[in-house]
Order: C-alpha cells, then structure tokens, then sequence
C-alpha cells in the first residue's frame, strides 16, 4: 500500500503545501483521535484477536450460530465536518508555526477521497469501519517495518480479521451509524497523514525522517495496542505473530 500512496500524493496533492505538510502529525506517538473511546476499544479488540494467532496456531473459526454484523454504516455530511475541524485543530497544535497553512492544506483538499482512491486498489471503501481500520493498521505495520507494498490479498485477509473481531464486539453491535462514522473517518485521516509523512521522507530519502516516522508508528501500537508490529508477520492470512 505504501508504495502505492507516494504516487497518489504526487498527483492529488499538486499544491504549494507538499505532502511533509503532515510530517508533524506523523511524528506524533499518539493519533488523531487516540482518546476516543471507540477508536482504543475497537483497536484493543482486533489486537486482543491478532495476539491469540501464531504461524502455527491459526485463529479458530467464529461460531456458525453467529450471524453476522455489518461494519458498514451510512454517513452524513455532518460528522464528516465535525471530524474534519478536529482534524484540523490536532495538527495545527502538533505544529503551531505552520498552523494556518496546515489549516488551508485540509480546507483546499478531499482527504477521506485521497484515501479512498488509494485504497480502491485493494478492494476497500468508504462507509465501512472493517474497511478503514484495515487499510489504518496494515499501513501502521509497514511504516513500522519500512515494508513498500502489501498485496490486496494481505489486505483482504486483514480486513476479514477486522470484521471478524467487529462481528464479535458488544460494544460494536451498539454504535449508531455517526459513532461509526467518526471512528472510521478517523482512522482514514490518520491513515493519510502518516502516510504522506512517510512516503515524503522516504521520496526526499532523509533516512533519519522514516527512521523517526517507523519508530512512531510502532511506539503507537506498543502504547496504545499494546502489540508489537515488528513481531508480526503479514500474511495471506492476516496478521500472525
């Protein structure tokens, strides 16, 4: 995925702020959203499910009983306004000197239509929470890794380990469509950041920059996840320790 992206943000960000614009944001130890409650439980799910799965010791089927639970959710223009303007906010703050021009960069672009026109190469869409923490925590392991490209079958195969773990969530099965909405728009807009962080310093080829940017990731996942992503494999199946 990430080799993937520098391209997009060549073409789609074409403008006088570059795609190190974000480069705050990406150095950051914690996300953009981090202390919503929705976002740490549903992460903490998916890696409670990735902890339990070894190269020998595959994840146990879900019971046939169990119907399944749609992560998908309909969206409306307001919470993606919402979601937007703390965006905004939380990286004019990580980066007070350039504030206004960060501002302006997220006002001038269609950030959740950059991820999703990235992200269409390996059969994910918006309107899907699976789908949005998917594509987040693939691209979290290859920073972490410093690992160019994952196939579409990696990535489905996360994807079915996300929905799976979704499906199996209580407190999931209780979101209304906005906290659905909110939670998966901000995994899409962290997912852009870091992405143009790291694929600019890896285009400018400042070592220290994607040293400085793989280090985050990973630190967000030990913190947050309290999962290693330099321990875990990227498979066909899924993520495997």
């Amino acid at each position: 995925m990430r080799r993937r992206l520098a391209v997009a943000l060549a073409a789609l960000l074409a403008m006088p702020a570059p795609a190190q614009d974000f480069s705050s944001i990406g150095n950051q130890y914690i996300d953009f959203g981090a202390s919503m409650a929705s976002v740490g439980q549903m992460n903490n799910v998916l890696g409670a499910t990735v902890r339990g799965r070894s190269a020998d010791r595959p994840a146990s089927p879900p019971p046939r009983a169990a119907a399944p639970v749609s992560t998908r959710y309909r969206g409306a223009p307001a919470v993606s306004a919402k979601v937007r303007a703390q965006f905004a906010d939380f990286i004019a703050r990580a980066d007070p000197a350039h504030a206004e021009r960060l501002r302006q960069t997220i006002a001038a672009h269609d950030l959740l239509g950059l991820w999703e026109k990235h992200v269409a190469t390996d059969g994910l869409r918006r309107g899907d929470v699976a789908d949005a923490m998917a594509a987040y925590w693939v691209q979290n392991w290859q920073i972490a890794n410093k690992v160019a490209f994952a196939s579409r079958a990696q990535v489905q195969a996360v994807r079915g380990q996300v929905a799976r773990s979704l499906g199996a969530s209580p407190a999931f099965a209780k979101m209304a469509d906005a906290e659905r909405q909110a939670m998966a728009e901000t995994f899409m807009l962290n997912f852009v950041a870091q992405g143009s962080a790291f694929s600019d310093a890896a285009a400018r080829g400042d070592a220290a920059a994607t040293a400085r940017l793989s280090d985050a990731a990973a630190a967000r996942f030990r913190k947050d996840v309290k999962l290693d992503l330099r321990s875990l494999k990227l498979t066909a199946a899924g993520f495997v320790g």
